[in-house]
């Protein structure tokens, strides 16, 4: 990876944390804990909720002092594994899918260290669970990876059927 994709990373990087964090202060100051807001009647709202846990509300009953200390290390781990596997890969695509995901738990480990949970707050009418962008750009790089490593990174001399062409 040159410097010049690192830089261009790590800027969209910083971006996606900015939005995800300035979208939570903005809820954790507009829109009271439990309230309910629309956006589009019938299709997009605004809850605001507070997850002790991960996706789905996962881990949620861990205790009081060990449930945010564990997740918080989980993700920090899972970040620092997820850089140097980005440096490491040659492809475009999977760098691109690999900084979704770490701008994604960046966003996550910043709202859990400072409130000890995870502000989700957004809802729309055919999904039934809270989410934040965080992890809406965890998801999507998620998939993406998924993608990358089931379909990418294939060149002519590794696809024996486009070797013999």
């Amino acid at each position: 990876m040159t410097r010049h994709e690192y830089r261009w990373l790590a800027g969209g990087i910083a971006v996606l944390v900015a939005a995800d964090w300035a979208s939570k202060l903005w809820v954790l100051n507009r829109i009271p804990l439990g309230d309910t807001r629309a956006v589009v009647e019938g299709w997009l709202y605004f809850a605001h909720r507070q997850n002790t846990g991960v996706a789905f509300s996962m881990f949620a009953d861990l205790p009081a002092f060990w449930g945010p200390l564990l997740l918080s290390a989980f993700s920090l781990i899972a970040i620092v594994l997820f850089v140097r596997m980005m440096r490491e890969t040659p492809d475009p695509a999977g760098r691109g899918a690999m900084a979704l995901v770490i701008a994604g738990a960046i966003g996550n480990l910043g709202d859990r260290l400072v409130t000890g949970s995870v502000t989700d707050f957004i809802l729309v009418s055919f999904f039934p669970y809270v989410f934040n962008i965080a992890d809406a750009v965890i998801t999507v790089g998620g998939v993406v990876l998924v993608a990358y490593l089931l379909f990418g990174g294939r060149s002519a001399q590794s696809d024996p059927v486009s070797a013999r062409s």
